[in-house]
């Protein structure tokens, strides 16, 4: 039905700031980690599939938890050069825990009548409601020779992040395939500082462009193959000269149907930065581009048929530069109040 985008990405931030301390505490920088808006494989498989008409409820909430930042040659980060940003300082190591929680409830209305050919029309809102808890340990040389300093940095953030709306949702119903396309936009609604590590927010707006492909090789849809594309445009950083780079996304997922009420899944989504971040403010090399491939494995009953549905997800991060591995844990639920259904 909709595509929604990873609520907790704002809150990872905390930890790109953390990652990079700077000797001036009043300095005022952006986090070289800008990982987008949109997070694939969050959504259950089916979700961008043509919908019946009526209001839908689909509330997503993710447990996010990781302790390794993969650096822009695809390793492990486990030292941070300073020298590379402030001549004359001394490298660090460090060690990092972060766990996040993002709870994405959405609100989401598929017309009765046609347009374009067949379409239905559909429109929605995502409220994202995150938290984090980030803590870094860092250990460097002192001062005076042969000394260490080792200091413990964190915190934990939360509140309502970035809002996105989706003013214009098309889906087409064919025998055996629906094709769905949706154009979203996403507002800076959350709290976002430049330099803070206390951001709920990621400080810029997105303009979100999605199409979706299912096919269905067998009677009743048991079986459902899907393919979805997704590309992000973004906006300058409020208060600073940075304009994170566009991005792209490739997601597939397998589901079936064992029984009317039990279905299994599994799902893969590849994110890739496409474009420079550019702007005056930009410290870090713009030419290396970050990227995340997921893999999740769903498990998704209706315990009211055609009302109620619950799914739990576990996915993994692998392929990864310049972002953070984490594990997920996902709860999806999606109520069906079969009101608004223009009959």
């Amino acid at each position: 039905m909709r595509l929604i985008r990873g609520g907790f990405l704002g809150a990872l931030g905390v930890a790109a700031v953390l990652l990079y301390p700077v000797e001036d505490a009043d300095a005022q920088v952006v986090s070289p980690v800008q990982g987008g808006h949109y997070s694939p494989a969050v959504a259950n498989i089916r979700d961008r599939a043509t919908p019946p008409p009526g209001l839908f409820v689909l509330w997503y909430n993710v447990y996010a938890t990781g302790n390794t930042y993969i650096d822009r040659d695809g390793n492990e980060f486990n030292s941070i050069r300073l020298d590379q940003i402030y001549p004359g300082l001394p490298n660090i190591d460090l060690s990092l825990d972060l766990n996040a929680f993002a709870s994405i409830p959405n609100v989401f209305w598929a017309s009765h009548f046609k347009v374009l050919g067949g379409a239905r029309y559909m429109a929605g809102v995502s409220f994202n409601y995150v938290s984090a808890d980030v803590s870094v340990i860092t250990e460097r040389g002192g001062i005076i020779k042969d000394t260490t300093d080792t200091r413990t940095a964190g915190g934990k953030n939360s509140g309502f992040s970035d809002m996105l709306v989706i003013p214009v949702g098309l889906s087409w119903e064919l025998e055996k395939t629906d094709l769905s396309f949706f154009y979203g936009f996403v507002a800076p609604t959350g709290t976002y500082e430049t330099g803070s590590d206390a951001n709920v927010g990621l400080g810029f707006w997105t303009h979100q462009f999605q199409g979706f492909g299912y096919f269905y090789p067998a009677e009743g849809k048991a079986t459902a193959l899907m393919l979805g594309l997704s590309c992000e445009l973004n906006s300058k950083i409020k208060d600073a000269e940075v304009t994170p780079g566009s991005r792209f996304s490739l997601e597939w997922g397998i589901s079936q149907y064992l029984s009317d009420r039990f279905e299994v899944g599994i799902q893969g989504g590849h994110n890739w930065q496409i474009g420079d971040d550019a702007g005056s403010d930009v410290y870090w090399d713009p030419a290396v581009y970050d990227r995340k491939s997921t893999l999740a494995f769903s498990a998704n009953c209706w315990p009211w048929k055609e009302h109620l549905s619950l799914s739990l997800k576990y996915a993994l991060d692998f392929g990864l530069r310049q972002r953070f591995k984490n594990n997920s844990w996902f709860l999806n639920i999606v109520f069906n109040p079969q009101i608004l259904t223009g009959q």
